[in-house]
């Protein structure tokens, strides 16, 4: 009870988040909750950068704590310094390991600069040929494939190495892991080098294409605004080739289009659409349901977007 009548305050920032987590850290529900809400800020205002990036600021602390306290000692740059995960046999040992795994994925999401170091130097041994522990597999790729793309850097090559791992994996869901953060590249070119793969059956299953097109690239503002300029130029082939794949083309066309937010882009769905509803077939659900879904983050923005600014505000101040 007492969680529930707190948790209407996060958005607004009126609590210290902290605090809250580590007042219920022995247990996780609420722990997820509260990260639940901060993250579900972050995906609204997403199309906005400086806000979004601003937020993640704003709670970078908060879950650089949290690391500290719950993920640090299992996720070292050093493997064999690291401690063992809590087993599930252990008093409490599944959510404490769940505990561990949260820790580390909101700290690297949010760029805490301990994880984040973690992550790429356990990208390097992977290069190398050294596993990391499954169970921080898709935190270590997520957050190599997040970081910003530079001329100092090696994301791209990062990618290449990753696209070729890909391509040599003989197991579904290793594929599945590798896609999803294949996806995430900041890098306008690459993310359209992916997406014509996905038309070729000899680099990529057609039974993933529309999932990469849809899930994987459309994961963040840049995939968005690139997933929807490929599906413009590539409707009527997309439609001839995938018609016998009709959950696959309703999650493509929720993922392409569900997380816009502004009136603009709605206006230029619609306008593309208004000539292509016959070719939607059995997606016209999806897509009227991803319509609706853009008029409520629309909505949601001109109900909240002020109040985040303005706890913004007051965390820089």
């Amino acid at each position: 009870k007492q969680w529930y009548q707190r948790r209407v305050t996060i958005t607004a920032g009126g609590v210290k988040l902290i605090d809250l987590m580590l007042l219920f850290e022995k247990r996780l529900v609420p722990l997820r909750e509260i990260s639940r809400q901060i993250s579900g800020v972050a995906v609204h205002i997403s199309e906005d950068e400086t806000l979004y990036k601003q937020w993640k600021s704003k709670y970078q602390g908060t879950f650089k704590t949290l690391f500290d306290e719950f993920g640090a000692d299992y996720f070292k740059a050093n493997a064999t310094a690291e401690k063992d995960l809590p087993t599930d046999a252990a008093n409490n040992g599944f959510q404490d390991r769940l505990k561990v795994l949260f820790a580390v994925q909101l700290a690297c999401a949010y760029e805490v600069e301990e994880c984040v170091n973690v992550a790429k130097a356990k990208f390097d041994a992977y290069k190398n040929g050294i596993e990391p522990k499954s169970e921080f597999k898709i935190t270590m790729l997520n957050t190599v494939m997040s970081v910003e793309v530079t001329d100092d850097n090696d994301v791209i090559d990062n990618w290449n190495f990753l696209w070729k791992k890909f391509q040599n994996s003989d197991s579904a869901s290793e594929q599945q892991t590798i896609y999803q953060a294949l996806g995430l590249i900041q890098d306008k070119d690459t993310l359209k080098k992916f997406s014509e793969f996905c038309l070729d059956p000899t680099l990529v299953r057609r039974s993933d294409s529309l999932y990469i097109l849809g899930r994987s690239i459309a994961q963040t503002k840049l995939g968005r605004e690139v997933s929807w300029d490929f599906l413009v130029a590539n409707w009527q082939r997309l439609t001839e080739e995938f018609t016998d794949a009709l959950f696959a083309v309703d999650a493509y066309i929720a993922g392409v289009l569900s997380d816009f937010a502004d009136q603009d882009k709605l206006d230029e769905i619609t306008e593309f659409f208004s000539g292509q509803l016959e070719s939607l077939g059995p997606g016209r659900a999806a897509y009227e349901s991803a319509l609706q879904s853009i008029k409520g983050n629309i909505g949601w923005l001109e109900k909240h977007k002020s109040a985040v600014q303005e706890s913004v505000k007051t965390s820089l101040n």
